[in-house]
Parts: C-alpha cells; sequence; structure tokens
C-alpha cells in the first residue's frame, strides 16, 4: 500500500481539496465537456451547442459523484477564446465545483482566463495548463490577470521518461508558475499514447514522493483509442477502459482525467472501490485520519 516519504501538499478550490496521502482524500473525477466529437456541440468555432444535452451530462456525472463521496473537477474544452468563455460560464451557472479552462495553446486559454476574471470566476477556473510552450509574455499575462489555479503539464519530446519530466517540472515549470504568481499548482504527467502510461505512473510515484505536490494524468488521451479491444464488444472495452483508470489510481493520482463526462457511470464506481480500500487501510492499519471527502463510509454500507 502506498505511502510517500514526502510530506504532501493538499490543496483546496472551491471545496474539492486535491493532493494527500493515498486515502487521505479521494481522488478527483474529471470529466470532459466540449471536445471536439462531443455530440452536444453543434458549432465548435462559436461554442453553439445543445444546452440540455450538457446539463444531462453534468447532472448525472454529479449525481454519480455524490453517490460514491467521490471529488470532481470539469473539463471544459474550447475551440478559442469566445467559445471557451461562452462554454465555461455555462458550466459555471451549472454547478459550484472548479473547473478547467482548457484550450489548445496560450492564445485560447490566455484570453478564456481574462473572461473569468470579468466574470468573478478565477477562484473556480483552473489554467489547463502552463507548458512548454509558455513563454515570458504568457507568464506576464497570466501576473496581470491574477490566475489562481493551474495546471502544470510536463508534456514535451525532451520530456519522454519520468526523470526527465521530473527535471522539467523543477527547472522550468514550477519557476515559470512561481513567477505567474499562481497559488495553486497541480501536476499533469502528460500521457503520450496508450504504451507509455507505465511511464506516467511511475512519473506521478516520482513527483509525489519527491515533490509532494498533487499529480495525475489523463489515460482517456490513449485508452479510448485502443483499436485492439474493440473486437471484443463494449462492455469488454469498458472493462479495459475502466482498468486504465484504477492503474492511474494505484500510482497515487490525485485527479484522474477521464474522457468525455458521459462515461462516468464506466469509471467512478471503480474509482471509489479502491479509493475506499485505500481509506480504510489508511485508518485501520496506519491509524491515521482520513477525510469526510473518501467513499469509506458511502459504498460498503
Amino acid at each position: 500500500m502506498l505511502e510517500f516519504e514526502k510530506e504532501q501538499k493538499v490543496i483546496e478550490i472551491a471545496d474539492v481539496k486535491i493532493g494527500g496521502q493515498p486515502g487521505e482524500n479521494s481522488v478527483v473525477a474529471v470529466g470532459s465537456v466540449f471536445y471536439s466529437k462531443h455530440d452536444a456541440l453543434k458549432n465548435e468555432k462559436t461554442g453553439e451547442f445543445d444546452k440540455d444535452m450538457v446539463e444531462e451530462e453534468i447532472n448525472e456525472f454529479m449525481t454519480i459523484v455524490d453517490e460514491t463521496n467521490l471529488q470532481a473537477i470539469i473539463d471544459v474544452v474550447g475551440a478559442n477564446p469566445d467559445a471557451l468563455i461562452k462554454e465555461c460560464k455555462f458550466v459555471a451557472d451549472l454547478v459550484d465545483i472548479p473547473f478547467l479552462v482548457d484550450g489548445l495553446n496560450d492564445e485560447i486559454r490566455i484570453p478564456a482566463m481574462e473572461g473569468m476574471k470579468e466574470a468573478g470566476l478565477l477562484d473556480r477556473a483552473i489554467l489547463n495548463s502552463i507548458d512548454d510552450n509558455t513563454n515570458e509574455e504568457d507568464v506576464g499575462k497570466l501576473k496581470e490577470i491574477g490566475v489562481k489555479n493551474a495546471v502544470l503539464l510536463t508534456f514535451g519530446t525532451r520530456y519522454i521518461f519520468p526523470e526527465q519530466k521530473l527535471s522539467f517540472l523543477k527547472d522550468d515549470l514550477i519557476p515559470k508558475a512561481e513567477r505567474a504568481g499562481i497559488k495553486n499548482i497541480i501536476v499533469d504527467t502528460a500521457v503520450l499514447d496508450l504504451a507509455s502510461l507505465s511511464l506516467n505512473y511511475e512519473t506521478t510515484r516520482l513527483v509525489k514522493n519527491e515533490l509532494g505536490l498533487p499529480a495525475g494524468y489523463a489515460p482517456s488521451n490513449g485508452v479510448y483509442g485502443w483499436d485492439f479491444v474493440k473486437q471484443y464488444g463494449d462492455e469488454t472495452r469498458a472493462a479495459g477502459i475502466a482498468a486504465a483508470m484504477v492503474n492511474a489510481l494505484d500510482a497515487g493520482s490525485d485527479f484522474i482525467l477521464y474522457g468525455p463526462i458521459k462515461f462516468s457511470k464506466w469509471i467512478i464506481p471503480s474509482l471509489a472501490l479502491i479509493e475506499a480500500t485505500n481509506s480504510y487501510y489508511r485508518k485501520r492499519i496506519l491509524r491515521k485520519n482520513v477525510s469526510d471527502k473518501t467513499p469509506l463510509n458511502k459504498i460498503f454500507k
């Protein structure tokens, strides 16, 4: 059972606690909306979407999160700043949890964060992300806006292996975040492809064991394109996807981007099962406190 040597930092954004030792706080399940193939998205450029469909998907997500006592963040994806601002505002009106402001590059993300400032949403908005392409001008803009929360993405052609990602984080991304005045940082260990999930597993362990920072990743970036398993049918494919997410949890991940929000029923119960056993071990064997944000007293009744 995992117990990291380094003291773990726990950050809190809109009552969601991210970080800590395994079993201390529940993993944060992150579901995505407005991605390019989202059925609800009518026009990617304008941000026109089916409001009823998105609301239904988010409500189902929030219901199953509440039933399992996991924690949640919504990943809001946008193709341009205006669309992303519109989509973030819609989500923020529906729920009171944090949300990722997720665009392809800083040209999309930074103006969207400016929009979040104007809307009074910076406390809940999480920039996704600060990365290898974030330059000093971008850092200055983030500081000027007053961005409080950000994901640090350890992605780059020079940063493939765990030790490389850790060095990149320490030498480049964290200093950028500090210069930008970011209060709460979350580390995404950056999935390259399906076969490299083991590298993310080890990188996540390194980040938590050496730096004590909240960390996790997105197995969904590789696993939903897994063609081999499709020959066995949808149920087998769903089980394989859930297994990949649980593997990320076993690495000590504090958050997991599981993909389209509509797949919450495939993923969240499996995460809750492992989280509950982690909390049981921490409480019963290690004799240490667990927060009220775990499934332990929910799913075994």
